[in-house]
């Protein structure tokens, strides 16, 4: 991938904003953050902001900024791992003077001029592994560390279907500026006594249809007794996911909207096409993960049905 064009339009702006995806997972937040950093370390006289609202608390990834809408309005917007602007995490990227997409999702959206979209990539920490390896400036261990967190969690461990030898080779190269592996792996992987439970909790509230696909899903009650936000149960749908039989899972989350009662949902399989059925309810994803949202109660039993249909 050809990142000169890149390089020119961060080279020329004076103020940069980052943004990511609602519900932003560890490679949303280590690419952006990743970015933020490299930018900070090599361009310290440009303005650098990282924006959004939500975040996760599987890392500590650091706070997001705050600024102004003229400063945006002034800026370079680079969106990451974020495949369609509806899904951005600051609406106001889209007044920036110029706007960049940087990710590795399906390109059903294309926005941004230039966009450097590789669906080939396992993650877009994978992507700019690349574009700073081939740029040649200053990468610190704090850098590393962020893409390593989101290359790692992307691929589940390397397990996933798109985990080539291109993302081993982007894994071997940020470990390699002093990275501690088991470290990272602790803090993204070991969980509280509570976190434990809800886990066993989640297992018990397992359905299955056809002994094909299994779901999940948590009402605002079941939330609110273990003091989960809805973005944080649907990242149980991993729990679901070492199961031989099952070739499709998902995770649904209760909420109201305007007197509504919708749910988000987390989509997975091991390989079912899902993305597009998750786009047909107001979400997008990966082949294998996607995400969805405002379900109405029938919305979800159609999809369940739609998953059901795939399966072999």
């Amino acid at each position: 991938m050809d990142f000169e064009t890149l390089t020119s339009a961060i080279e020329q702006a004076d103020i940069i904003t980052l943004y990511r995806h609602e519900h932003p997972d560890c490679d949303a937040l280590g690419s952006q953050f990743g970015l933020f950093t490299w930018l900070k370390d090599n361009y310290p006289d440009k303005k650098i902001y990282a924006l959004g609202a939500e975040t996760t608390k599987q890392y500590p990834f650091p706070k997001s900024d705050i600024v102004d809408d003229e400063t945006i309005k002034k800026s370079l917007a680079i969106v990451l791992d974020t495949a369609n602007q509806d899904r951005v995490d600051d609406k106001r990227f889209a007044s920036a003077r110029q706007i960049i997409k940087i990710d590795h999702h399906p390109d059903r959206e294309p926005f941004g001029d230039p966009r450097f979209v590789n669906t080939k990539a396992a993650a877009t920490c994978q992507i700019l592994a690349g574009y700073f390896q081939q740029a040649g400036k200053l990468v610190t261990k704090e850098t590393a560390t962020f893409l390593y967190c989101g290359l790692l969690t992307d691929t589940l461990n390397y397990s996933t279907s798109n985990t080539t030898a291109e993302s081993l080779k982007a894994g071997a190269y940020l470990a390699g500026f002093g990275l501690d592996l088991a470290q990272i792996n602790r803090d993204l992987f070991d969980r509280t006594k509570e976190e434990f439970a809800f886990s066993s909790f989640t297992r018990s509230k397992i359905q299955v249809l056809d002994n094909k696909v299994a779901y999940v899903i948590f009402s605002h009650q079941d939330q609110q007794k273990y003091h989960m936000t809805a973005s944080q149960c649907r990242e149980y749908v991993t729990e679901m996911g070492h199961v031989k039989d099952f070739q499709a899972w998902a995770v649904f989350t209760e909420k109201e909207s305007e007197g509504r009662q919708l749910y988000d949902g987390s989509l997975r399989a091991k390989t079912m096409i899902v993305n597009d059925l998750a786009e047909k309810y107001h979400g997008g994803g990966h082949p294998q993960a996607s995400g969805v949202k405002n379900l109405t109660g029938s919305d979800v039993q159609e999809l369940l049905k739609s998953l059901i249909s795939r399966a072999e």
